[in-house]
């Protein structure tokens, strides 16, 4: 008797669930149309197939040097050595031997 109750329970809940699947992939129909499904409503859209503005003033599309300058690797090509500027600047000039221990004192206070 305690194996037939169990058996149905088993049984119960395996349809419960089959029944709870199919419905949930049956309700996600991709709908990001207007009341209904998105393949009919997006194919229903018209489509301008002549060329843009942009494409119209140019043909042959981007320079090689215009898509290494817009690539995240355009950087490594630059063989440019950096300058710095090695004289002192004009505080250290006004002061050789940095702040004093009082002025300092007076910025740590502040």
């Amino acid at each position: 008797m305690n194996s037939k109750v169990s058996m149905m329970k088993s049984l119960v809940v395996a349809v419960v669930l089959a029944a709870g699947v199919s419905g949930l992939a049956r309700a996600d129909d991709g709908s990001m149309g207007r009341f209904g499904d998105s393949y009919a409503y997006f194919n229903s859209q018209v489509i301008d197939k002549s060329p843009s503005a942009w494409h119209q003033a140019n043909p042959r599309g981007l320079s090689e040097r215009q898509l290494e300058a817009l690539s995240s690797e355009a950087l490594g090509n630059d063989f440019q050595r950096p300058s710095f500027d090695k004289a002192p600047s004009t505080w250290r000039q006004a002061n050789p031997h940095g702040l004093s221990e009082r002025q300092l004192q007076a910025l740590s206070s502040q």
